[in-house]
């Protein structure tokens, strides 16, 4: 068995940090805004290469070979490496050519983390500090740590109920009908971004021509009912104090609507976790690790049954005796009081969590999305765009940018309108797209050029 290696999760209140400080000091029923963050596992591998973070578990193998003609869904994001994530899926919506460059090129296809990253993962930080507290768990199987992301799933639903907003929670979901992707979601919560921008573009929906049915998903559905709606918002750092342009806020609006699909398709019960298990090489039904179960019960009492409402039924009447020569008694075994020892038995508590929350299914969920910009220094906001969920905008997206995952043909650069992209790219150099730019640039400028010579030498 591998050595644990060591991983945060998140908690609410000052009361279940010291609880899981001293699991044996209390068996109260914690704070139930309690809160489990899965992100905490990917912090934990940076800090430690050498620890069987779950990231190990899941995917770390050897980069693909040069020459090599499969494509980059077989080479990058099939078992036993990770699946897809949100961030493969809205890096096409910048520069195709650069997340290519990313995955082939840089240790591990991750991007080199510049000041300005760490600037900006500094006031994310911060943001998640304000809803949850850091504490260290122990996972010793992939069970345990896929595990960890379920519970952390569970309390982040509960904090939403609650508290009314949840930061960091991540989701599963598919595209292309089987591929498996998954994200984190900056915030969730039950505060509507903009209720006056949706009833305008409501009216507008009854202005609109049979023959344009299909620009109707852009608008909200409006459903009856005086159940809360759930609200996403993504948040975004940046140094300039200029105005966001089209080109910079598009990726965000892919993210935000496959976060907001995920989470539809879990609310809705479509999200099939048993393939989510086996696209990670999970065993359902493999018990965790009494090291695990501890901890997290330290956390959540719920993990086991009180013992004083199980009764072992007898295995022999007493009031009639025993009589020599009687086979030998059987021993008594103890019942289990643990009530989610496996996968399979916490995706009973996941799936309850999730008509709780979500009573009317995908309906829950607002259909108006939010990107906020702060600044990177000091975290003051800079912007914020609303913007109603195109179900038909992103599936075109989809459509067109897995043609490349899928091998079907070649990543594309910027187009020219976008060449701004290369200033901020670290393959600017010895990229042949760039300069196949610049060469369209300077046949653009000769031929605005032609005519202008000629008049002069005519004139």
């Amino acid at each position: 068995m591998p050595s644990p290696s060591r991983v945060t999760m998140r908690l609410w209140s000052q009361r279940a940090w010291t609880a899981s400080q001293h699991p044996c000091r209390s068996r109260k029923r914690l704070h139930t805004q309690t809160r489990l963050v899965a992100s905490a596992l990917e912090r934990a591998e940076s800090a430690s290469k050498d620890l069987p973070t779950a990231s190990t578990f899941f995917h770390k193998t050897a980069a693909p070979e040069p020459g090599d003609e499969r494509s980059p869904l077989q080479k990058f994001r099939s078992f036993p490496r990770k699946p897809l994530s949100v961030s493969d899926l809205t890096s096409g919506a910048w520069c195709e050519l650069q997340y290519e460059y990313t995955l082939t090129r840089l240790p591990f296809g991750r991007r080199t983390r510049t000041a300005a990253m760490k600037k900006g993962s500094k006031v994310h930080q911060k943001l998640e500090d304000e809803v949850h507290t850091a504490v260290k768990v122990e996972i010793l199987t992939k069970e345990d740590g896929f595990a960890l992301k379920l519970w952390n799933f569970v309390q982040g639903l509960r904090t939403l109920r609650e508290t009314g907003l949840t930061r960091e929670l991540e989701v599963w979901g598919m595209v292309d009908e089987n591929k498996l992707v998954s994200g984190v979601i900056d915030s969730v919560s039950y505060e509507h971004p903009d209720p006056s921008f949706e009833e305008e573009l409501s009216s507008q929906e009854y202005q609109l021509p049979p023959s344009q049915r299909k620009v109707l998903d852009y608008f909200p559905s409006r459903t009856s009912g005086n159940h809360k709606k759930v609200y996403l918002a993504d948040v975004k750092t940046r140094g300039s104090l200029q105005p966001v342009s089209n080109a910079q806020l598009r990726p965000a609006k892919i993210q935000l609507s496959l976060y907001h699909r995920f989470l539809s398709q879990i609310a809705s019960g479509k999200l099939d976790f048993f393939q989510v298990f086996r696209r990670f090489g999970l065993d359902p039904d493999d018990q965790f690790t009494d090291t695990f179960l501890a901890q997290i019960g330290s956390l959540h009492d719920e993990v086991f049954v009180d013992a004083s409402s199980v009764s072992i039924p007898e295995l022999s009447n007493p009031s009639h005796g025993s009589r020599a020569g009687d086979a030998e008694e059987v021993p008594q075994s103890e019942p289990d009081l643990v009530k989610y020892n496996s996968l399979r038995e916490l995706l009973s508590l996941v799936e309850e969590e999730v008509r709780t929350t979500f009573p009317q299914g995908a309906e829950s969920l607002g259909t108006m999305l939010r990107v906020q910009y702060l600044h990177r220094d000091d975290g003051r906001q800079l912007d914020v765009h609303d913007f109603p969920l195109s179900n038909y905008a992103l599936d075109e997206y989809l459509t067109k940018y897995m043609q490349w995952w899928h091998g079907e043909r070649k990543a594309r650069g910027v187009t020219i309108e976008e060449a701004f992209k290369c200033k901020m790219c670290e393959f600017a150099e010895g990229c042949e797209w760039r300069q196949g730019l610049n060469d369209e640039l300077v046949q653009r400028a000769r031929a605005r050029g032609t005519p202008k010579n000629r008049g002069g030498r005519g004139a």
